[in-house]
């Protein structure tokens, strides 16, 4: 793994190690005060310039770098994943491709045992065109499958859900469209048998909506899939199926009120237009809080009244976003994850690379009670940390 640090310290450092060979050089040259003045005064003037320059454009990642809150060697933790609109990898658009994809997943599982990841969740959108071209489907297959691989103590691999998003459907965004590819490879009949697997509404073999459950470090979770179905979306906006739906899942949360709960639907928050890290890396300050969508507000009003929620995680809308929700004495945190919008980290205008690969890893401390939350680029040879504030940042666990 490359040990850079993409920063102005790293530049200057660079510079110094060769100003100190040019030094030893032009001094032998020049001998006069004045051109050893002269010297002095370029040097601190490249300086200044370089300081600048790494501030604006090479502190926007950081290599192999410890970014999230200290953590002591016994602290008890553990990981989940986070995977957000992988569209344009299936899709390879907007300089996405399927090897962005391919590092994510393979990060995770070559990382589940030192990481202690316990459990990936992908909020949708996993294929741009969904069954209309059905070799998208395949691909995400490829890629997802590749966390089914057992493991020490995970036979079946590591566990996992997949929401579904609006592209995942046919026509778009319809809650009663096309969902051929998503029920073949992802479907209930996939994951039966399998112990992390709970079931689905009225035992649809689509498992659009449906709920996992798995045990970390001694804590208990059930986590809720619902799926796209927005309000604005007129034409295909299904009012009766969604408060079946809700109450379906109420009904399961509170059979498993032993659980602590998270609830995952493609369409809850969208970012606060004034953060810039919707499009670009390493801009963003202490996560901002965005607003719900339609849904998202009746994803909410709806499951804030059941007690073992806790969070809830969403993609869809570009950009990063954590809105905390106050209620009965709980504290419910709704986070937004997706890099669909991102650009490469030039960041020119016209330079959209499909998500990057980034990846969300959300680590419960349970020593400390604190959540954090890290975002980074996994690649073949080296790990490119976001260390920007909405990107990197510490919460309490479950208050």
């Amino acid at each position: 793994m490359s040990k850079l640090i993409f920063s102005s310290r790293c530049i200057l450092l660079t510079f110094q190690i060769t100003f100190n060979l040019f030094q030893m050089v032009a001094y032998s040259v020049f001998s006069t005060t004045v051109y050893k003045r002269r010297i002095i005064i370029l040097y601190s003037f490249l300086c200044l310039s370089l300081l600048g320059l790494g501030a604006k454009h090479f502190n926007v990642f950081q290599t192999n770098q410890a970014v999230g809150a200290a953590q002591a060697e016994d602290d008890q933790f553990f990981n989940i994943a986070v995977l957000a609109d992988t569209q344009y990898y299936t899709g390879e658009r907007y300089g996405g491709n399927m090897n962005m994809f391919y590092d994510q997943i393979d990060w995770i599982t070559a990382n589940a045992e030192k990481e202690k990841i316990a459990y990936v969740v992908h909020v949708g959108d996993i294929t741009d065109q969904g069954d209309k071209l059905p070799e998208q489907w395949d691909r995400a297959k490829d890629a997802m499958y590749r966390l089914e691989k057992p493991l020490p103590g995970l036979p079946y691999g590591i566990p996992y859900g997949v929401a579904v998003g609006n592209h995942d459907v046919r026509p778009n965004g319809d809650p009663n469209g096309s969902k051929i590819g998503y029920t073949k490879y992802f479907g209930r009949k996939h994951f039966e048998g399998r112990p992390y697997y709970g079931g689905a509404y009225q035992n649809s073999d689509a498992n659009d909506n449906h709920y996992d459950l798995f045990e970390a470090n001694g804590e208990k979770f059930i986590v809720l899939y619902l799926i796209f179905n927005d309000p604005n979306k007129k034409e295909f906006y299904d009012a009766a199926l969604e408060e079946k739906v809700h109450n379906w899942g109420a009904d399961i949360l509170a059979k498993h009120a032993d659980r602590k709960a998270i609830v995952v639907s493609h369409n809850i928050l969208r970012p606060d237009t004034t953060s810039g890290s919707n499009f670009r890396a390493g801009v963003g300050v202490a996560p901002k809080p965005g607003t719900f969508t339609k849904q998202g507000n009746r994803i909410i009003n709806k499951f804030k009244h059941s007690p073992n929620v806790f969070m809830m995680l969403c993609g869809h809308v570009s950009g990063e976003a954590m809105r905390e929700v106050k209620f009965e004495g709980r504290t419910i945190k709704v986070i937004l994850t997706d890099y669909q919008g991102r650009r490469n980290p030039e960041f020119t205008d016209k330079d959209r690379n499909g998500g990057n690969g980034i990846l969300r890893l959300m680590k419960f401390n349970q020593s400390k009670q604190v959540l954090n939350v890290r975002t980074f680029i996994p690649q073949k040879d080296r790990i490119l940390e976001e260390a920007d504030e909405d990107s990197n940042f510490s919460v309490p666990l479950y208050n």
